[in-house]
């Protein structure tokens, strides 16, 4: 999966848009993210200053909130190579994820960010694989039971 596919720089303010590419597993949700037009919102954009340092970057994920945002940050601070990880929700209104990360070196933040979400989606499957191994055991006894 390529996090990163199509950027638009806005030579005004400098602010790059970032548009992702979804795993199979997510495109149900992306569409349902089609504006009033039927035009497709992004889903994340980075915004960084004009010659800015690719190791400091703010990413705002729309249509989320604390659930992956706190989940998200947990996986980027484990990598050794993040100064800073952190998060804030502009407004209680608004479903927009404001994510920065600070990275050492040259690392640019767009590799944490890219293995954050990887790890983060493993760990997920993970639960998923194992509750629902679980529930087949326990239904599997009941069966058993009568």
């Amino acid at each position: 999966m390529t996090l990163v596919s199509l950027a638009n720089v806005n030579k005004l303010t400098g602010v790059c848009h970032v548009y992702a590419t979804i795993p199979e597993t997510l495109q149900s949700t992306v569409s349902s993210m089609a504006g009033v037009d039927g035009e497709k919102k992004p889903v994340l954009e980075m915004v960084q200053a004009d010659g800015a340092d690719e190791g400091c970057v703010t990413f705002v994920l729309h249509e989320e909130d604390h659930t992956l945002g706190n989940s998200l940050r947990y996986m980027v601070m484990k990598n050794l190579d993040v100064d800073f990880c952190g998060y804030s929700i502009t407004h209680p209104s608004e479903s927009k994820i404001n994510f920065r990360i600070q990275t050492r070196g040259a690392v640019p933040a767009v590799e944490p960010l890219r293995r954050g979400l990887t790890e983060l989606t493993d760990l997920c499957q993970h639960v998923l694989n194992t509750f629902e191994k679980r529930v087949s055991e326990f239904r599997s006894q009941c069966e058993e039971a009568e």
